[in-house]
């Protein structure tokens, strides 16, 4: 069982809450996003064979120096004309997403690395100390994602009319935040993920044994701090490109509302529901599947210029019951 805020820290985070409340509402989180952005300079490739074949370890360097970090596997050399997936995943997965999925992929994959070097499990304590570290680890977010974009599309052998940004869990919001910043991806994925970020705070917290209370406290005073990529507000970044929202109807880390608030942001999206828990990294039966749902997705939508150009249908799978 985890302790209570101290009443200090339960106080300025309830201040915080209150003072900016009032302007949680129809805010533009472009500018913002932006300021945590610059485009990409140069990437570092450094071969890594001990992690598979030909996989690579990136270095990511923006115009002003900033550094991020991912792992590159490329498609089979069989497969002709190959998509490319840049994802982010959890943060426990952080860059080895690219290693996630299945051998048998037919899309190159670059798995980008979440700009938060410290603890990855924080007391709430912590976690209200650190707040402002987590702001900026959380807001430069999209710009790494936005970073890798680019990377992958400078790289030979990458076709740029054929990028997919892939968010899944916690990198649901990047994802979306991140095509506010890049105009290159063709399309989009999304898998396990929410709208409604305080409601997500909050069951992810108490997900992790965090008293009810405490939980609610410390989401309602972080998601002023991380507003700017909350899913409603960046959904209509996503209006141009052909979308995929998997989620699933037993998921313990997502509440079902926030999985329909993400649903209802993005009406022209194709919506795919399955049963069974939050999908791990341990889980690789689920994510064999569900990779090749995506590739089966992707081969539909194989051509950019008719995807873009078709009218796009709402979910090929209706809600459960």
């Amino acid at each position: 069982m985890s302790r209570p805020l101290s009443l200090p820290i339960a106080a300025v985070l309830v201040a915080l809450t209150l003072a900016h409340r009032a302007r949680a509402g129809g805010r533009d989180p472009a500018p913002t996003l932006f300021r945590h952005y610059s485009p990409l300079a140069r990437v570092e490739r450094r071969p890594a064979p001990k992690m598979g074949w030909e996989v690579q370890r990136w270095i990511l360097v923006s115009a002003r120096g900033d550094t991020a970090f991912a792992l590159w596997r490329p498609a089979s050399k069989r497969t002709a004309h190959p998509w490319t997936a840049v994802l982010i995943g959890g943060f426990d997965t952080g860059d080895r997403s690219a290693l996630l999925v299945p051998d048998d992929t037919l899309f190159n994959t670059l798995g980008v690395n979440w700009p938060w070097r410290g603890k990855r499990r924080l007391t709430p304590t912590e976690f209200a100390l650190q707040l402002p570290a987590i702001q900026r680890a959380v807001l430069r977010s999209p710009s790494v994602l936005a970073l890798g974009v680019e990377a992958a599309a400078r790289t030979r052998g990458v076709d740029p009319e054929r990028i997919v940004v892939v968010g899944a869990s916690l990198g649901v919001p990047t994802a979306l935040a991140a095509l506010r910043l890049t105009s290159i991806p063709k399309a989009l994925v999304l898998l396990d993920g929410g709208a409604d970020l305080e409601l997500m705070m909050r069951a992810g917290l108490e997900h992790e044994g965090w008293l009810s209370a405490a939980a609610a406290i410390t989401a309602a005073g972080a998601y002023q701090w991380v507003w700017p990529l909350e899913p409603v507000l960046n959904a209509p970044a996503a209006a141009q490109v052909p979308v995929l929202v998997m989620n699933s109807t037993d998921d313990e880390r997502v509440p079902r509302a926030a999985a329909l608030k993400l649903q209802a942001s993005l009406p022209h999206a194709t919506v795919h529901w399955r049963s069974g828990p939050h999908v791990l990294p341990s889980a690789k039966d689920v994510i064999w599947r569900l990779t090749h749902e995506v590739d089966v997705w992707l081969r539909a939508s194989d051509a950019p210029a008719k995807a873009a150009s078709a009218p796009r249908t709402r979910a090929s799978l209706s809600e459960p019951h």
